[in-house]
């Protein structure tokens, strides 16, 4: 009897052998996810300004409305506790005011003609590099202050007449921006923006743009 129970046991021990361990489950690997483009974003924008400009013998505001479109990236750094990007903004902005426009000189003995008031209108492509700053204040609700350079195309039409010319160009912005979701950021804030002296034509002399502040709104998408 102890025989057959050995030989029992020693067949249960060959045939557990022989059958080998239980064949590895094969498990699905997942795929790679897509790259993504890392910190890009993109947006456009829309602003007004009444500005004050020297155009002739004339001072005066001059009305522009501004629209503009940015790309840029987040460099994945932070000064004083804000995170930082830098972005392309191109924009346009038209304008209209009014200049005097000195008459010719007479030839003697005709009386001095007066000189003619006359509407101007102005258009400005500025193209800047900008350094953009942000802080969370609040959940979603975040504080940004930014500024850059760049150089602006002009051209000034009046009277039948044009001129173009172009000059140095800067910008400075302060506003909140709202988080929508994870993609979608709106901001709004104030704007000041400066333009170097301007060759013009036509007997207006130089122009200027300073003391230029106005609001801005905007919408921007995070890839």
């Amino acid at each position: 009897m102890k025989h057959v129970t050995l030989i029992a046991t020693i067949g249960s021990v060959t045939a557990i052998a022989f059958a080998g361990e239980p064949a590895p489950v094969q498990t699905a690997t997942a795929p790679a996810p897509a790259p993504a483009l890392g910190g890009w974003f993109a947006g456009a924008g829309f602003g007004q300004f009444d500005s004050e400009g020297s155009l002739g013998e004339l001072t005066n505001d001059i009305d522009f409305d501004m629209y503009s479109l940015h790309i840029g990236r987040n460099l994945g750094t932070q000064f004083l506790g804000c995170d930082l990007a830098t972005y392309l903004e191109v924009g346009y902005l038209d304008g209209d005011t009014n200049a005097t426009i000195p008459a010719p000189l007479p030839i003697p003995p005709l009386l001095p003609l007066p000189p003619t008031v006359a509407d101007v209108d102005v258009e400005i492509i500025p193209i800047t590099l900008n350094l953009l700053a942000e802080r969370t204040l609040f959940s979603g609700i975040k504080g940004y202050i930014s500024g850059g350079i760049g150089y602006a195309f002009t051209e000034t039409s009046f009277s039948g007449n044009s001129d173009s010319d172009g000059g140095f160009y800067a910008q400075a912005s302060i506003g909140l921006a709202y988080d929508i979701n994870e993609q979608w950021e709106i901001y709004g804030g104030a704007r000041y923006i400066y333009l170097g002296d301007l060759e013009i034509g036509g007997g207006l002399g130089d122009a200027e743009l300073d003391d230029s502040v106005g609001y801005e709104i905007g919408l921007r998408y995070n890839f």
